[in-house]
């Protein structure tokens, strides 16, 4: 796709903002595949693959980034990614099946309320949720991947609020997070590349944008003391929430 020099600047200064937006909280990239459709005018058809495309570079450098912190529990980010696979290809095949309208509306109920769950008082650090076995992290990646194949998006924008609402730590939440959108978005790429359904040139210039942010929103995740974080983190699910709502309600 070929873009004047003002589509250009403002599509990069979007991806900056929500890359900040990624760095510290992971939550946000849901918005991209509506900014690309109603901001640049790309079909959303188009808009998917180059979302994911995106995803996929950008966070492999959110990985390493929350990684150097010790910010990704390798053992959970393991069982999380080997049932966000098969789950993203299953989430791929049913993808004609389910009515988008429908998933639009889970979406933003998730995010909505683990908003609002994480803008209430934070619970102490022994009210903390015990750490998630493999059975209930296999079925976390499962159902992640699948619904993130379904609408297109990374996956954080799902795990990271179920993480929160199952009363797992922040910087942990937001770790998994970032991991978990790499090896959905890779099979979803992949399948895109294939198809010839991918502009890459695009995918590549979003993901530099994104990459740019991330690394400014990272170190003020590590930053911010944990209440300011997790009411932060609120605000970003909430907004997104009703963000996708907003966008479901003007068809």
């Amino acid at each position: 796709m070929g873009m004047s020099l003002t589509t250009a600047l403002v599509v990069g200064l979007f991806g900056l903002l929500l890359g900040v937006a990624l760095g510290c909280t992971s939550v946000g990239g849901v918005l991209l595949v509506p900014f690309l459709t109603y901001g640049v005018g790309l079909p959303v058809h188009a808009a998917i693959p180059v979302a994911l495309f995106s995803y996929l570079w950008s966070g492999l450098l959110a990985v390493l980034l929350y990684a150097r912190r010790g910010s990704i529990p390798w053992g959970m980010a393991g069982w999380l990614s080997a049932a966000a696979l098969p789950g993203a290809y299953l989430g791929a095949q049913a993808a004609t099946l389910v009515s988008g309208a429908v998933l639009q509306a889970l979406i933003a109920a998730v995010l909505v309320t683990a908003g609002l769950n994480a803008l209430g008082r934070a619970p102490p650090p022994a009210a903390l949720g015990r750490a998630l076995g493999g059975g209930a992290l296999l079925l976390l990646g499962a159902l992640t991947g699948c619904v993130s194949a379904l609408v297109g998006a990374g996956g954080a924008f799902l795990l990271v609020p179920l993480l929160v609402a199952l009363r797992q730590p922040v910087l942990l939440s937001l770790g998994l997070g970032q991991l978990i959108q790499v090896p959905i978005s890779a099979v979803a790429s992949l399948a895109a590349l294939r198809e010839g359904r991918l502009d890459v040139r695009l995918g590549a210039f979003v993901a530099v944008a994104l990459s740019l942010g991330i690394a400014v929103g990272t170190p003020l995740a590590h930053a911010l003391p944990q209440p300011t974080l997790r009411r932060t983190l609120g605000i970003a699910m909430l907004v997104a929430g009703l963000a996708v709502a907003v966008r479901l309600a003007l068809g």
